[in-house]
C-alpha cells in the first residue's frame, strides 16, 4: 500500500476520504493508574515511528477526548503486509467511558490516520489492559517511546501513605493549604526544595484525574524559614522555594489529593495534600497578600494561577446570594425622576453628612436608596439612619445585605430596587458643591439619544479636579495593561460650563437611564470588591453606540476612596491587578493570553 493510500496530509483532511485500513482498534481501555487511555490495535504502512508530537483525538460519538499521547509501533505478523501493531497512552479522564468509541484520530507532524474501532473491539478492565499491554511492549523495538510506556505501567500505585522518604536521595514538599476553587480546580500553596534535581515530574492525582504541574508557571514565594532550616544541611536551596499553584479540574469528590513525584532515575513518590480549605472573600485576601510581581512576571502569574483562580472563589461566593432587607425612612416621591443609589462600607458615618447636604441640593422629586454591604456596621446604621431622618427631614430607603458583597454587587441590589427612569450611582464620600448638580446631569442626558453615561466634574477639597473624565492608558510596569487615568487631574479646572465626550466616567458619580443600566446588565460582578466596574459598564454602553459625556456644571467634591476603608492592606493592590487583567482580557484579549467570559 502506497503512502498516498495509507495516510495524509493535515492539509487533505478536509477533502480527502476516510480510509477504513489505515488501521483499527482492538481493545481500549481507561487506567487510571496511568491517568489517561490505553488503546491497542494496528495501523496501516506509511505511519512510522516519530520524536515530532503526537496528537490523538477519541472520539466516543457524544464526547471526544484529544491529547498529546505517547505511541509505540510493535510487530505483528496477523498484519505484517499492510501495517504494524500499537499500543498508545491518551491522557485523560474517565467521563468518556458512558459512550462507545466511535473514531481515532492520529496525527504528527504532517501525517494524519484514521482509525476505527474494529468489529469485536474489547472494553478490558484496567488490570487486564496494563497486564496486555506490557506483554506487547515486550515484542516492539527499543526506544524512548517503548521504555517511557513500561515505565509508567511499572510505576506503583498510592497506597495512601507518604512515601517521599523512601527516595534514594532528598526531595522536599508540604503543603501549607489547599483551597478549592470550584467546581473542582484547586490552589496549592507550600513549598518544595530538590536539592539534587531529582524531580523530572511533579503531578496531582486524585482518583482517576492527573495534572502535571509546570513548575515554570507557579509562583515562587521568598521562605526565608525554610531556606535556613534546609540550606545548613543541603546547602543548594533556593530562598524562593515558596510556591502558589493552580490545578485545573483535579478534584474528585470523596477520593484523596495527592502529589506524585517522578525521579529522573523512574522512582516514584508519593505526598498527600491536606483538607481543602473553603472558597471566599477572606482567602482570597489572604492569596493576594503574600507576593509583589511586575512587568511579564507578573502577567505570568496572574494568566495561569492568580487569574483562574481568584475568577473561580469570587463566582463561587457570589452563588450564595445576600438577603436584602428595606428599610423606609420618611415618605419619598411617588413617582421619582431619578434614583440615587449609594452604597455603604465601613464609613457609614458618611451617609450623616450627605444627607446634610442633599437636605438642602437635592430636588424632592428624586428617591435616595442607600445600600448597606456591612452586616458588622448593621445596628449602627439603623440607629444612625433614624437620628439623620429626624436632623435633616430627607427621605430615603435602607437596603440592609446579610454578607458583604462588593461594589458591584450592592450598585446592582439598589439598581433592583430603582423606581425612577434613571439612575445615578454615587459614591457615599462624594458631596456636591453645585445644587442644580443631579438635574443638570439629567438635562444633558435627555438633550441628545446619543448620550448614553453623564458623569460630573468632581474636585479635591482645594477644588482641584480629582475627574474631570477617565482615558485607559497601557502601563508597561503592569504588564501592559491598562488602566483608567484622570487627565488634569489636580489641576485647576476650566471656568468654562460644557459638556465633554470623554471615553469613559467614574463610578464615583454617573448617571445613565434606568433602563440601559437594567440592559446591560448593570455592573459586572467578576470584578471584586471595587476597581474597573465603572469603566467596564462604559464600555458596554459604548458597545451599544452611546457616548460617555462629562457636564462640568454639574461640580461635587470627592474624597476618593475613602468609602471603602483603608488601602493600605498589602492584599488591595494585588486585587486592583486581578480586576485589571480581567478588564484587560475582556476588552484588550488580543494583547495578553486568556480570555475571561464576559
Amino acid at each position: 500500500m502506497s503512502l498516498a493510500l495509507a495516510g495524509r496530509t493535515a492539509s487533505d483532511e478536509e477533502s480527502a476520504p476516510a480510509f477504513l485500513n489505515q488501521g483499527c482498534i482492538d481493545f481500549l481501555a481507561y487506567c487510571g493508574k496511568l491517568g489517561g487511555w490505553i488503546a491497542c490495535g494496528w495501523i496501516a504502512i506509511g505511519w512510522h515511528d516519530s520524536d515530532a508530537p503526537l496528537s490523538c483525538t477519541l472520539d466516543f460519538g457524544e464526547t471526544s477526548l484529544s491529547a498529546e499521547a505517547v505511541m509505540c509501533l510493535f510487530p505483528r505478523e496477523d498484519v505484517q503486509s499492510i501495517g504494524s501493531g500499537f499500543v498508545v497512552l491518551v491522557p485523560g479522564d474517565a467521563s468518556h467511558g458512558r459512550h462507545d468509541l466511535s473514531e481515532v484520530w492520529l496525527q504528527t507532524g504532517i501525517l494524519s490516520f484514521h482509525l476505527t474501532p474494529s468489529h469485536h473491539l474489547e472494553r478490558l478492565g484496567e488490570a487486564d489492559a496494563m497486564g496486555r499491554t506490557k506483554n506487547l511492549l515486550g515484542g516492539a523495538p527499543r526506544s524512548d517511546r517503548r521504555a517511557r510506556l513500561l515505565k509508567l505501567l511499572s510505576r506503583p500505585a498510592y497506597a495512601g501513605q507518604d512515601t517521599l522518604d523512601a527516595l534514594p536521595r532528598p526531595v522536599f514538599i508540604e503543603t501549607d493549604s489547599a483551597t478549592l476553587c470550584p467546581p473542582s480546580s484547586l490552589l496549592i500553596r507550600g513549598w518544595f526544595a530538590d536539592p539534587f534535581r531529582q524531580v523530572a515530574a511533579l503531578r496531582v492525582r486524585c482518583g482517576t484525574r492527573t495534572e502535571e504541574i509546570d513548575r515554570r508557571r507557579w509562583i515562587e514565594i521568598a521562605r526565608p524559614d525554610v531556606f535556613e532550616s534546609l540550606s545548613r544541611e543541603h546547602g543548594s536551596i533556593e530562598q524562593h522555594c515558596g510556591f502558589m499553584a493552580f490545578v485545573p479540574d483535579i478534584s474528585v469528590p470523596g477520593e484523596i489529593c495527592y502529589f506524585e513525584i517522578e525521579t529522573v532515575t523512574g522512582e516514584f513518590a508519593f505526598k498527600r495534600l491536606p483538607p481543602f480549605r473553603s472558597p471566599g472573600l477572606a482567602a482570597i485576601k489572604e492569596m493576594l497578600s503574600i507576593f509583589d510581581l511586575r512587568y511579564r512576571e507578573m502577567v505570568d502569574a496572574y494568566d495561569h494561577v492568580v487569574g483562574p483562580a481568584v475568577a473561580a472563589m469570587n463566582q463561587f461566593r457570589l452563588e450564595d446570594k445576600p438577603n436584602v432587607r428595606e428599610m423606609v425612612f420618611g415618605a419619598g416621591p411617588e413617582y421619582p425622576e431619578c434614583s440615587v443609589i449609594v452604597p455603604l462600607y465601613g464609613r457609614i458615618d458618611f451617609m450623616e453628612y450627605q444627607l446634610a447636604f442633599f437636605a438642602r441640593t437635592l430636588h424632592p422629586d428624586h428617591e435616595l436608596i442607600y445600600v448597606l454591604d456591612d452586616p458588622s456596621c448593621l445596628r449602627a446604621t439603623e440607629m444612625l439612619a433614624t437620628a439623620c431622618l429626624a436632623r435633616f427631614a430627607r427621605p430615603f430607603r435602607l437596603l440592609t445585605l446579610s454578607r458583604n458583597m462588593g461594589y458591584a454587587p450592592a450598585n446592582n441590589v439598589g439598581l433592583a430596587y430603582a423606581r425612577a427612569p434613571y439612575v445615578c450611582f454615587l459614591n457615599s464620600d462624594v458631596f456636591p458643591k453645585a445644587a442644580s448638580w443631579l438635574d443638570d446631569m439629567i438635562e444633558t442626558a435627555e438633550s441628545d439619544p446619543a448620550i448614553g453615561i453623564v458623569g460630573a466634574l468632581l474636585l479635591f477639597e482645594d477644588d482641584t479636579v480629582q475627574h474631570q473624565g477617565c482615558s485607559c492608558e497601557a502601563l508597561p510596569e503592569f504588564g501592559n495593561w491598562r488602566f483608567p487615568l484622570h487627565p488634569n487631574k489636580g489641576r485647576a479646572p476650566s471656568q468654562e460650563s460644557g459638556v465633554d465626550t470623554v471615553e469613559a466616567v467614574t463610578g464615583a458619580c454617573m448617571l445613565l437611564r434606568t433602563e440601559l443600566a437594567r440592559e446591560v446588565g448593570g455592573f459586572d460582578e467578576g470584578y471584586v470588591i471595587g476597581d474597573f466596574e465603572d469603566i467596564d459598564l462604559c464600555r458596554k454602553v459604548d458597545r451599544l453606540g452611546l457616548a460617555c459625556v462629562v457636564d462640568r456644571r454639574a461640580q461635587l467634591y470627592h474624597l476618593e476612596r475613602q468609602s471603602q476603608g483603608t488601602q493600605a492592606m498589602p492584599w488591595r493592590l494585588n486585587l486592583t491587578l486581578y480586576n485589571a487583567w480581567r478588564f484587560q482580557n475582556r476588552w484588550h484579549c488580543m494583547q495578553t493570553g486568556l480570555l475571561v467570559a464576559a
